[in-house]
């Protein structure tokens, strides 16, 4: 997949949410990889080597994205989108309501096929988890979003030309997801 159609893909993933004030990622190399920090969020996470961050989004509370191509030349790959929004009317993932607004959302954006929700820990938090689909242009998105002291957490893979099962670099994100105290 070219670097602008992946940009596109990265900037339609990332326009779910209007959010409020991002900062500069700290980055640590890491066996394999690096270990990304933000801070004033108090998040980290492993992004694994072969994936390429992103120009910056527009926008403020998208903290980042980046992008992988499929292995081997095949056509489609996966974006990854990290975004903020510090106040929330959620109080908790298990808020029925929360999923209603992100299907909603996700919707609006042509996702028309929507997994059933889960609520799953990540990094020692609950964390709702669901999968979408957009048949037509084969694309899938995996969503998990935490609410923590008030702040809402996105934490988005998109997949192009690909399902959401074929992501083994994406487990290892979300294994090392933290949210500190």
């Amino acid at each position: 997949m070219n670097k602008a159609c992946l940009t596109l893909l990265l900037t339609g993933a990332l326009s779910l949410m209007s959010c409020a004030t991002s900062s500069k990622p700290q980055r640590q190399p890491a066996a394999g990889g690096e270990m990304i920090s933000f801070p004033s969020q108090r998040i980290s996470f492993f992004l694994p080597d072969g994936w390429k961050t992103m120009p910056k989004t527009k926008g403020p509370g998208r903290l980042m994205g980046a992008a992988r191509e499929n292995d081997g030349g095949q056509a489609g790959g996966m974006v990854f989108g990290l975004i903020s929004v510090p106040e929330t009317s959620f109080q908790s993932v298990t808020d029925k309501r929360l999923f209603k607004t992100l299907q909603n959302s996700w919707s609006r954006k042509g996702f028309t096929k929507f997994g059933k929700p889960q609520v799953v820990r990540v990094g020692g938090r609950e964390a709702l988890r669901f999968e979408a689909q957009k048949p037509e242009a084969s694309q899938s998105l995996l969503n998990y979003t935490f609410i923590h002291q008030g702040q809402m957490t996105g934490l988005l893979f998109s997949y192009y030309g690909m399902p959401v099962t074929k992501g083994p670099a994406v487990q290892r994100i979300v294994d090392s997801f933290s949210i500190a105290q």
